[in-house]
């Protein structure tokens, strides 16, 4: 089977899953996400918690699937922008900030013109969001030295977001 591997960060709302993910040729990460599978295979595995005051939870696999319903976030080791001319269109940007099951974040979303954000995740509601220039700190790791990381892009499950907000958004919009 041809394609090429990414490296990737699985993250649960208690794990992280280091590995790489096969991505088929004219595809992306976030296509490969967002198959129509409930699961997803990743290769070459290494199961950790996401709080580091815990030990590794298994040493690497050959591969492991994943639930796609437990994923919070899916974000490529190496930073890149995610592009195919292809399939460019016009999109306008907004910075945001989520509160997931185990992440609060800001980023960036961008959208179609005229879409707000709640209308986009009503419409995509099992597709992954894909955002650039996030920067995160680990929700479980606040009760002691806070984890915070910055990644260029990532992907975030929409089933685990607990709230979001558009910063600049007139009053009583999303």
């Amino acid at each position: 089977m041809e394609g090429t591997w990414q490296l990737v960060e699985v993250y649960s709302t208690f794990l992280r899953i280091r590995g790489q993910i096969r991505i088929m040729p004219g595809a992306r990460l976030s296509d490969e996400v967002n198959r129509l599978e409930r699961f997803m295979t990743i290769y070459n595995t290494i199961t950790e918690p996401l709080v580091s005051s815990y030990p590794v939870v298994s040493p690497q696999e050959a591969n492991s699937t994943i639930a796609k319903a437990s994923v919070v976030m899916v974000v490529p080791e190496q930073d890149a922008y995610e592009s195919n001319r292809a399939l460019w269109k016009e999109k306008v940007r907004h910075q945001i900030v989520l509160n997931t099951t185990a992440f609060a974040m800001t980023a960036e979303i961008h959208l179609e013109p005229k879409i707000t954000l709640g209308q986009h995740i009503e419409r995509t509601a099992n597709e992954f969001l894909p955002l650039t220039r996030i920067n995160a700190i680990v929700v479980a790791s606040l009760g002691g030295t806070p984890q915070t990381f910055t990644r260029h892009f990532a992907l975030v499950n929409p089933a685990s977001l607990v709230s979001y907000s558009v910063r600049g958004a007139p009053t009583g919009s999303s």
